[in-house]
C-alpha cells in the first residue's frame, strides 16, 4: 500500500487523515495520504458535543488543549442534564444527569447497591457523582492547578465542529497530508474495487479509498451490490429528522458545562453552550411530526421570533452492514447514524479510523475486512440499544411519539431481556461486558436506568444506617471538589503563567 485517498473533509475526513497519518507517517513517510474536498458542501454540525475519549484522540494526535479549546471556541462538558424524559412528579419537571465520573467506596456493598436499598434521600446521580454537584453549580472540571487534559473528573468538551475541521485540517497539512479542492464527477470501479475517482481537478487512482462523503456516502455506494448493504434502524430509533439554530451568547453568559437534552412532544431538543454562541436542535420523528410543526414548537421551546432562520436535516439512521468494501471504507455518515443523544458521532469517527489503523496491514486481506465489518457492525448495534433505553423507559403518554415508543423494543430482544433482568438485579459489568467499544459500561447504564426509575427490587440483608457514612463520604468530596473547581468565565481569564492563555471568545 502505496497511497491512500480520503473523499469528504469536515470532521470525519479530518480527524481520520489526521489519526491514519500520526499512525504511518510520524517517524518516516511510510503512506501518501490526500484529502479531497469539494468547497460547494456543507458540513453538518452546529456544535457538537463529546465523550470522554474524545481525549484520547487529541493527545494521540500531539495536540495542544488549550490550542484546541481557543480555536474551536470550545467548553468543557462534565456530563448531559435529561429533561422531561418522564411524567412530572409532585408538580417537578423530571431531570436527571448523566455525569463521566463514578465514586467507587471500598464497603460491603458497592455504592449502586448501597444506594438501591438505601432510603434514597437523593437522585442516583447526585449521590454518587461529584461532576454531578459541579453541574448544579455550573463549574468545570478544571482547578488552577490542573494540567492539560486532567481535571477533578473526568470530562469532555463542546466545540464548534466547523472550526474543528478546520482546526485539524491545518495541522494534517503541516504534518504532510495533501489537501485537493475539487468536486467528485464520477467512481469508476473494476473487479469489486475502486479503480480511480474523476473530479474536477482530474483523474485520483489509489490503493485505498476512505468515504468521508456523509449520508451522500459516494465511494461505497458505488461497490455496493444490489442487494441493500444498508440495516435501516427505524423500527429502533425513530427520530429521522432535525432542525437547528445557533444563538450568540449575551454578554454576561457564563456558558454550561453540561448538555441539555430536553424531550419534546416527538423527540428532543439539545442545547450545547460554546464559548461564543448556544447550538441547538430538534431531534424528531417525521412519522409523528412534520417540518411546520417541529419548526413551531422549536420556536416556542427556545422562545424565537420567527424571523430567525432555521435550518432542516433529513436523516439516515442505520448503519452500513459492509462498512469495508473491496478498497473503499466508509467512516462517519457515510457508515452509519445513529442520533446524537449521547454525543457519540465524533467518537464513532474516532473508532473506525483507530480500527481501520488496527486491521490494515498494508495488503488485502479478506479476514481483516470481515473483522473490521465485525467490529463496526457491533459498535452501532450496541449504541443503538443503549440509545432506545432512553427512550423506551419514559412513561410519558402526552403524544402519539411517546404513546408508541414502548413498541420499538420489540426489535431490541437482547435490550429487552437485559431490562427485564434489570428489574431484580443492579446492572453490573458483566451484563454488558461484552461490548465491543466499551463506549457505555454498566457505570452509563445505571444513570440511565435508575435516572428514569428503573430500580430493581432486591434483596440483601442489611442494618439500619450501613450506608450513612458511604453518602456522606461521597458529599464531603462532593463540597470540596465545589469549592476548588472553576467556572468557564475564571478558568478562560485565569493567568496561569503570568500571561492569559486561553479567552472566551468575543
Amino acid at each position: 500500500m502505496h497511497s491512500i485517498t480520503i473523499v469528504g473533509g469536515g470532521t470525519a475526513g479530518w480527524m481520520t487523515a489526521t489519526l491514519i497519518n500520526q499512525a504511518y507517517n510520524k517517524h518516516h513517510k511510510l503512506v501518501d495520504i490526500r484529502l479531497i474536498e469539494s468547497p460547494d458542501v456543507d458540513i453538518i454540525g452546529v456544535g457538537e458535543a463529546t465523550v470522554p475519549a474524545i481525549k484520547d484522540f487529541l493527545q494521540a494526535a500531539g495536540i495542544d488543549e488549550a490550542e484546541f479549546m481557543n480555536y474551536c471556541n470550545a467548553t468543557f462538558k462534565n456530563g448531559i442534564m435529561f429533561e422531561n424524559w418522564r411524567q412530572p412528579k409532585h408538580g417537578k419537571m423530571h431531570r436527571y444527569v448523566h455525569p463521566f465520573d463514578f465514586e467507587r467506596v471500598e464497603k460491603r456493598l458497592d455504592i449502586a447497591t448501597s444506594w438501591v436499598l438505601s432510603e434514597r434521600q437523593r437522585p442516583f446521580d447526585e449521590s454518587v457523582s461529584l461532576a454531578s454537584t459541579l453541574i448544579q453549580h455550573n463549574l468545570t472540571p478544571k482547578t488552577r492547578t490542573t494540567k492539560p487534559y486532567h481535571g477533578i473528573v473526568h470530562y469532555s468538551y463542546h466545540m464548534d465542529a466547523r472550526l474543528f475541521g478546520q482546526f485539524l485540517r491545518q495541522r494534517a497539512m503541516a504534518a504532510g497530508v495533501t489537501r485537493i479542492e475539487a468536486h467528485v464527477e464520477s467512481v469508476n470501479t473494476d473487479n469489486g474495487q475502486i479503480s480511480s475517482i474523476a473530479t474536477t481537478q482530474g483523474l485520483f487512482e489509489s490503493d485505498l479509498f476512505i468515504d468521508c462523503t456523509g449520508f451522500r456516502a459516494l465511494l461505497i455506494s458505488a461497490l455496493e451490490e444490489k442487494s441493500s448493504n444498508w440495516r435501516s434502524y427505524q423500527d429502533e430509533l425513530m427520530c429521522d429528522s432535525a432542525v437547528t439554530v445557533q444563538i450568540p451568547h449575551s454578554e454576561e453568559h457564563i456558558p454550561r458545562s453540561y448538555t441539555v437534552a430536553h424531550a419534546l412532544s416527538c423527540g428532543w431538543a439539545w442545547s450545547i453552550d460554546l464559548q461564543n454562541r448556544t447550538g441547538n436542535g430538534y431531534v424528531y420523528s417525521s412519522k409523528y411530526c412534520s417540518k411546520e410543526q417541529a419548526e413551531l414548537e422549536f420556536r416556542n421551546y427556545l422562545k424565537l421570533d420567527n424571523n430567525v432562520a432555521l435550518n432542516h436535516i433529513d436523516m439516515s439512521v442505520g448503519r452500513r452492514k459492509r462498512h469495508w468494501i473491496g478498497n473503499c471504507v466508509a467512516i462517519g455518515l457515510a457508515g452509519g447514524f445513529i442520533e446524537p443523544l449521547e454525543s457519540t458521532g465524533l467518537h464513532l469517527i474516532f473508532l473506525a479510523a483507530r480500527f481501520l489503523v488496527l486491521h490494515n496491514n498494508f495488503q488485502y486481506c479478506e479476514a481483516n475486512i470481515a473483522g473490521f465489518n465485525q467490529t463496526m457492525n457491533a459498535t452501532y448495534d450496541e449504541l443503538k440499544d443503549f440509545i432506545v433505553t432512553h427512550y423506551v423507559l419514559s412513561d410519558r403518554d402526552d403524544s402519539d411519539f411517546w404513546r408508541d415508543i414502548s413498541k420499538t423494543l420489540d426489535a431490541c430482544p437482547q435490550l429487552a431481556q437485559k431490562l427485564d433482568l434489570w428489574q431484580s438485579k443492579v446492572c453490573e459489568f458483566f451484563d454488558v461486558s461484552n461490548s465491543t467499544s466499551h463506549m457505555f459500561t454498566d457505570t452509563s447504564y445505571r444513570y440511565i436506568l435508575f435516572g428514569m426509575d428503573h430500580i430493581p427490587q432486591i434483596k440483601i440483608p442489611y442494618f439500619d444506617g450501613e450506608f450513612t457514612d458511604v453518602f456522606e463520604f461521597v458529599k464531603s468530596r462532593q463540597q470540596k471538589a465545589v469549592a476548588i473547581a472553576l467556572n468557564h468565565v475564571d478558568y478562560f481569564s485565569y493567568d496561569v503563567k503570568g500571561q492569559v492563555t486561553v479567552k472566551l471568545s468575543q
